[in-house]
């Protein structure tokens, strides 16, 4: 009766161990699999805050490309939003892309509060289905990619990155 119950017991083990390595596997694919998907801006469609799609062939040629996944509320964010629109002439190169979650009047009055709306190279985008955090990879906010202007992933970055360090890459 012991004897099974050991038997029992080590198949038991073994099973999970087994199982629970199948998942990190399966895991470790899909975030190298996202990774490389991310090497170029992926394809994409999402809406503008006049509810007009906005697609990869929105973007503007032969400009560096940074997407910001925020939410108005974070303090991060807004030290961010703040950072850029107080050096926008250092960032005539750049298309900015922000992409939020949040209703489209609360991204409007963020555009707002840091004179960011109507800038020509300044555009945001609502995420209305949900789908830039796993398209992107995008797991915390703020949350920022850079890509130069051949749409190749330079930076991936979580958390705030301040306008020195953003240029910083740039001018590498």
């Amino acid at each position: 009766m012991k004897k099974a119950i050991k038997v029992i017991l080590i198949v038991c083990v073994l099973g999970i161990v087994s199982f629970l390595g199948y998942k990190v596997t399966i895991g470790t694919q899909e975030k190298n699999e996202i990774a490389k998907q991310l090497q170029t801006i992926p394809e994409f469609e999402f809406l503008t805050l006049d509810q007009q799609p906005f697609t990869k062939a929105n973007l503007k040629p032969n400009l560096n490309i940074i997407f910001i996944y925020f939410n108005s509320e974070c303090d991060f964010c807004q030290y961010e939003a703040q950072g850029i629109s107080d050096n926008l002439e250092s960032f005539k190169d750049v298309q900015f892309i922000f992409v939020s979650i949040e209703p489209v009047d609360t991204i409007k009055q963020f555009a707002e509060q840091y004179n960011l709306n109507n800038q020509q190279k300044i555009t945001f985008i609502h995420d209305n289905l949900n789908t830039f955090s796993s398209r992107f990879d995008a797991n915390s906010i703020p949350y920022i990619l850079i890509y130069d202007t051949d749409q190749k992933l330079i930076k991936k970055h979580k958390g705030q990155l301040n306008t020195k360090a953003i240029l910083k890459v740039l001018n590498k």
